[in-house]
């Protein structure tokens, strides 16, 4: 941690916890399906996670910067959210997929019905 600035700490925080931000205004309001241009975004979020990560395991908690504590104690808080975000998410996907796995059984036997309609005939 020595080999980065207090000032390059905080701002990496804050870029963070405005990644997260915006994940989070996009998430409440995208569809339960991703396209590509979905993923770099998260993407992104994930390669800023892990810097902060890094941070962390360097010892960054012990920081005594009032400012690196406030903007850890909002990662902190962003993280909880995210978790929550994430579950929510995966049981929107589930629901879809649930959805597409009956519109597929549909299909199916519509064709199936087909291929013997065209067989009698």
């Amino acid at each position: 941690m020595e080999c980065m600035n207090e000032r390059a700490i905080v701002e990496l925080l804050r870029h963070a916890n405005a990644c997260l931000q915006r994940f989070f205004e996009q998430s409440s309001h995208a569809p339960a399906s991703i396209g590509d241009e979905d993923l770099r975004p998260l993407l992104h979020l994930h390669e800023v996670l892990e810097s902060v990560g890094a941070l962390l395991d360097a010892g960054l908690e012990s920081a005594t910067s009032g400012e690196i504590r406030q903007a850890l104690a909002r990662y902190r808080e962003n993280l909880l959210r995210l978790r929550t975000e994430l579950v929510l998410m995966q049981e929107s996907a589930l629901a879809v997929r649930k959805h597409l796995d009956s519109q597929r059984a549909h299909l199916s036997a519509a064709r199936a019905w087909c291929a013997a309609s065209r067989a009698v005939t």
